[in-house]
Order: C-alpha cells, then sequence, then structure tokens
C-alpha cells in the first residue's frame, strides 16, 4: 500500500484547506444550524416517540427495551454516516466541479493529495459536529425523563465517529472522482447509501437469517450502531467497537489511494 498518499495527511495545506471549509461554513452558520439540530428531534420525535408509542417493547440483547432508546445510538451513527457521505459526495462535487475551488487551491502551494484530504477532514468534521448536536439532542430527551443512556460515553464516542466519518467520507470521494454528471447523483444513494443503511440496524433489528447475517460482519454501520448501543444502553465497551473501527482503518487503506489515482486522472488527465 503506498504510504504516499496518507503523507499528505499531516501537511499544513491539508489543514489550510480544512481551515477554509471552515471559514466558508462560519459565514453561513445561522442558516446551517438549523438542519442538524431539527432532523434528529423530527427524526426522535417521529420514529422513536410517534411510531414507538404504537409498538410494544422490542427485545436488544435479550432484554426488553422501548423502541427511542433502541433508536437513540443508531440515529447517531446514522448522522455521522450521512452526513460524511453527502459532504464528500454532493459538496466536493461542487467545488470541484463547478464552483472550481479545486482549481483555484491548486495554484498555490497546494496539491491534489492536500485537496483530497483536506474534503475527507472537512467532511469527517461536519459529520462529527452533527453528530455532537444529536448528542445534544438526546441529552435533551433525558432531561425530559424521556430517554436514559450512560450519558457519559457521549462524548467518548465522538472519536470513534469522527474515524467512522473519515471512512464513510472515501466512499463518498470514489464516486466523485467516478460519476460523470450531477445527473448521476442519484446513483450513490441507491448502490451505497441505501444498501449500508438497510442492511445495518439503524431502525430495528435485523431478522435472523443467514444471508443478512453475514452481510452485517462486513458493514461498518451495523458494528458502528450495535458498538453504540452496548456502550449506551449499558455502558459496556464491547467487540463491535473493535470491529468498526478495524472496518474503518481498513477502508481507509484501501480507498485513499484508490481516490487519489481516479481523482488525478479526473482533474490533471493523467493516465
Amino acid at each position: 500500500m503506498p504510504t504516499s498518499a496518507f503523507i499528505p495527511a499531516f501537511a499544513w495545506q491539508s489543514r489550510a484547506i480544512l481551515g477554509r471549509h471552515w471559514r466558508v461554513h462560519l459565514r453561513k452558520w445561522h442558516t446551517a444550524l438549523l438542519p442538524p439540530l431539527m432532523e434528529p428531534l423530527i427524526m426522535l420525535l417521529a420514529f422513536g416517540v410517534g411510531l414507538g408509542s404504537q409498538m410494544t417493547a422490542l427485545t436488544w440483547n435479550g432484554t426488553s427495551i422501548d423502541y427511542l432508546t433502541y433508536l437513540a445510538p443508531g440515529i447517531l451513527a446514522y448522522t455521522a454516516f450521512m452526513t460524511s457521505f453527502f459532504q464528500s459526495l454532493f459538496s466536493a462535487y461542487v467545488r470541484m466541479h463547478f464552483q472550481k475551488s479545486w482549481e483555484g487551491q491548486l495554484t498555490t502551494q497546494v496539491r491534489l493529495e492536500h485537496v483530497v484530504w483536506g474534503e475527507a477532514f472537512w467532511a469527517a468534521s461536519m459529520a462529527t459536529m452533527y453528530a455532537a448536536m444529536v448528542c445534544v439532542v438526546l441529552v435533551g430527551f433525558g432531561a425530559f425523563g424521556s430517554l436514559t443512556l450512560h450519558w457519559p460515553w457521549l462524548l467518548a464516542a465522538l472519536p470513534l465517529l469522527f474515524l467512522g466519518a473519515l471512512a464513510f467520507s472515501a466512499i463518498g470521494l470514489l464516486f466523485t472522482a467516478t460519476l460523470p454528471s450531477m445527473d448521476h447523483m442519484g446513483l450513490p444513494f441507491f448502490l451505497v447509501i441505501m444498501p449500508i443503511g438497510f442492511a445495518s440496524n439503524t431502525y430495528f433489528p435485523l431478522p435472523d437469517l443467514p444471508v443478512l447475517n453475514q452481510i452485517s460482519l462486513v458493514n461498518p454501520l451495523y458494528h458502528l450502531c450495535e458498538g453504540l448501543r452496548w456502550l449506551l444502553i449499558t455502558g459496556e465497551v464491547h467487540w463491535h467497537l473493535a470491529a468498526a473501527a478495524g472496518l474503518f482503518v481498513l477502508m481507509l487503506l484501501v480507498l485513499i489511494p484508490i481516490n487519489m489515482r481516479l481523482l488525478r486522472r479526473r482533474v490533471f488527465g493523467d493516465g
């Protein structure tokens, strides 16, 4: 595995790209703040409270729990997954193709490797920030007595969520490098987001089917959701967290060099 693809991650140019994205984002913070707060609130109210009130308690880990308790860690994991994928796909594609931000950055001391890492770090940072806002919403439910979790573990979960978001951003950048136009943006959602989401246990426990059991073993979102449930519901550090972290690292090791090569071909036309 070529290490040259990972060395630029520690360069000041990559941090400069990340800083640029933060400065642009802060100019519109008043409009960008509402969605990450309202989306989990609406999801938890609609599904956890609304749908949950129509359901009997479900069984998880041999214990009967209410649906809102089951759903909360899944929403936290899914937020990191969805946000990082969206930022590294749609937003990065717009900056590369329409806004020509990449073109301007590459006229400075910045190389393409720094731009790619800057985009990945930005997607992961945004996803972690959104996840932190989900934590605020969950604490709000806890303050009203609607939800009981092991609250100190929320902060401990954020580094793993950042690593997961960084890995998921590598998938988004892969499509940024290969999609021919904006008209094809729907393909990743049907090919990646929906299969990963529905083959995880974000919203409901998976049925005990041999095929699904095998798929879930290689689904990083499944392990992230399940690991966070053990952490936040029981307060235990479960092997699912290690499995999620291992899959995230493997995704980065495999996808980042591929993304560098494909994006170089797309941006510069290199063979």
